[in-house]
């Protein structure tokens, strides 16, 4: 009987006795499923989170802020600084020859989660007239826009979600009063979603503000950039840097993305520590209890080798099943789930976002478990193929 045959042969033998260690094979299956079942909603975590920030991005889009500001809320420009730079040729005017440009102030908005009626802060942006003409990917879903002037919010659709008293016909408590909620508005699978927005002037005046946080820009093509970014450095006299949309956007959220990183791969590497041992015990066990078996299947003439293969495919096996049902789990729990954390354009402003479990990651997750159960049975498996067969039969 050539090798592959013998390992098939003491594959089959040890599947078939499965229900026989039964104990044993659940500890590997759940310890798996568990690893599985965490770290693929805390990687889609970490991975929704960047692709929301950068959702908003797009190169014929640019910021102006302070030079060395990495967030809005760092930065400040004056009103004749603003009023400058949207006055250069770069920047693409509407029929009217008005500049596609928009001055914000970025400040936040105490509510209330649903969830769990904790308090926090979501972000209010405060933008000018052009600021849905210079992002075409948000649309008004429901009631109207806010009128100049007066105390009256637009909120993105995951705000309303995820916050209690964002609905139209509501007021939120702000600066200077009451400001009534006129309309709700969706798109572009971005940050912006987890806003609430008024008018610039307005916020400004009941914050008592004399100076803008930023200044997005429609460019005329992406190619205007460079140009832009020229010219806003010298007529600033370096005290202003402009920034493509998605440069700003990858700057402003590396801290919250390292920091998810950090925690998805630290309890991810715990978990699958924890299912890497609770393997390698069990299949342990597993051939100490069966080497006898292995020890007859030597002395018929099966290779060391054959019968550590046969340890190896088991292993593998039942890491396979318990990565699957982690990942159908995690799938079914968590795929499309809708959650806020902080990370919004302010640093303790919540951000909503959805989670999206990829087969791309879901599949990565799966070999990755994999490999933790071969890991898993590796030692036994050596253990198994050394074993001596005259002590081994002897003692029994």
């Amino acid at each position: 009987m050539n090798f592959f045959r013998q390992t098939l042969a003491v594959t089959a033998m040890n599947l078939r006795n499965i229900p026989l260690r039964l104990g044993n094979s659940l500890v590997i299956i759940i310890g798996i499923a568990g690893a599985v079942g965490v770290f693929i909603p805390i990687l889609a975590m970490s991975i929704s989170f960047r692709a929301t920030i950068e959702g908003d991005g797009r190169d014929d889009r640019a910021i102006v802020l302070t030079h060395r500001a990495t967030a809005e809320f760092e930065s400040s420009l004056n009103r004749d600084e603003v009023a400058a730079i949207m006055d250069y040729p770069q920047v693409r005017r509407d029929s009217r020859g008005k500049a596609v440009a928009s001055g914000e102030v970025v400040l936040v908005a105490p509510v209330s989660r649903k969830r769990d009626h904790s308090d926090v802060n979501v972000t209010l942006r405060g933008v000018g007239g052009q600021y849905f003409a210079m992002r075409p990917e948000l649309r008004l879903r429901s009631g109207r826009m806010f009128d100049p002037g007066k105390q009256e919010l637009v909120v993105g659709a995951g705000a309303v979600s995820q916050f209690d008293g964002l609905e139209i016909g509501e007021n939120l408590r702000l600066q200077d009063g009451d400001w009534k909620v006129v309309g709700t508005f969706a798109g572009g699978n971005g940050a912006r979603e987890s806003e609430v927005v008024a008018d610039a002037l307005t916020v400004m005046s009941a914050y008592k503000l004399n100076t803008f946080n930023s200044l997005t820009v429609a460019l005329r093509s992406p190619r205007e950039l460079a140009a832009l970014k020229d010219a806003v450095q010298r007529d600033s006299k370096a005290i202003l840097a402009a920034r493509g949309e998605p440069e700003y956007l990858a700057t402003a959220s590396a801290s919250v993305n390292r920091i998810l990183r950090l925690v998805a791969y630290s309890i991810s590497s715990i978990m699958a520590l924890g299912a890497l041992f609770s393997a390698l015990n069990s299949m342990y066990s597993a051939v100490t209890a069966r080497s006898v078996e292995m020890a007859t299947l030597r002395a018929l003439g099966f290779s060391s080798l054959a019968v550590a293969m046969g340890v190896l495919v088991e292993a593998l096996l039942l890491a396979l099943v318990g990565a699957a049902i982690g990942a159908a789990f995690a799938c079914v729990l968590f795929n499309g789930a809708t959650i806020s954390t902080l990370g919004g354009a302010v640093w303790d402003s919540q951000l909503v976002y959805s989670l999206s479990i990829t087969p791309a990651l879901a599949i990565g997750v799966v070999l990755l478990a994999c490999v933790l159960g071969l890991s898993g049975g590796l030692l036994p498996a050596i253990r198994a193929a050394r074993a001596n067969i005259a002590e081994v039969l002897h003692e029994t």
